[in-house]
């Protein structure tokens, strides 16, 4: 099973697509906890185990289909992260794709690292999807696994959920951000899941290959 130096590898670089090959990773987090009503493993856990597998088996990283929400997200990002500093006169760092130090195969990419203590997680969604994030308040469900994971590979305090839209006219309500500071027992449930969905990885790479 190959086993890599991921450490320092910038999103988007050529090291970074090789650094992430074969690792559960903090944006799939998601897929990692999706469980069926009777326990049994959801469609997106087996899928993404079978992904992972694929990677091991041929030292590659698998192609992702890219959507325009996507695309959309990715060209924004820079104008929301100006944004965020504004508001919050906060200096941003890019982060880079960091393991976790006891779990192996185990990593996240902030997108952005602050001070010594924080991160930050930007997302640029469609205008409609913001609007219900805004009337929820809060930080949406799906993307507290995600921010978990990433706290508990770079071990910092607290993560920064920040949705923007610069579709929006009124400047002041394009922007929501939201502060996770977790809980010593929401890390190890995070680190839990983690540990317990790569060894079903092993598991499942072992009967492949035996």
């Amino acid at each position: 099973m190959p086993v890599f130096n991921a450490h320092g590898a910038v999103a988007g670089s050529a090291e970074f697509v090789r650094a992430r090959i074969g690792h559960c990773t903090a944006s799939r987090m998601r897929d990692v906890l999706d469980f069926r009503k009777d326990g049994k493993p959801g469609a997106a856990r087996i899928k993404y185990m079978q992904e992972l597998v694929a990677e091991r088996l041929c030292d590659a990283a698998m192609d992702h289909f890219v959507s325009s929400d996507m695309e959309w997200g990715l060209t924004t990002e820079p104008e929301a992260k100006h944004a965020y500093a504004v508001r919050t006169r906060q200096r941003l760092v890019d982060g880079e794709f960091t393991p976790h130090p006891t779990i192996e195969f185990f990593g996240a990419t902030p997108d952005s690292l602050i001070g010594t203590d924080g991160l930050a997680e930007f997302k640029c969604p469609r205008t409609t999807t913001f609007v219900g994030w805004k009337l929820a308040g809060g930080i949406p469900d799906d993307h507290v696994p995600q921010m978990l994971a990433q706290l508990a590979c770079t071990g910092r305090k607290w993560n920064d959920f920040v949705a923007y839209d610069p579709r929006i006219k009124d400047e002041g309500a394009r922007i929501l951000i939201g502060r996770l500071v977790p809980t010593e027992e929401q890390i190890a449930k995070i680190e839990a899941a983690a540990r317990q969905f790569l060894a079903d990885v092993d598991a499942m790479f072992e009967q492949v290959t035996t």
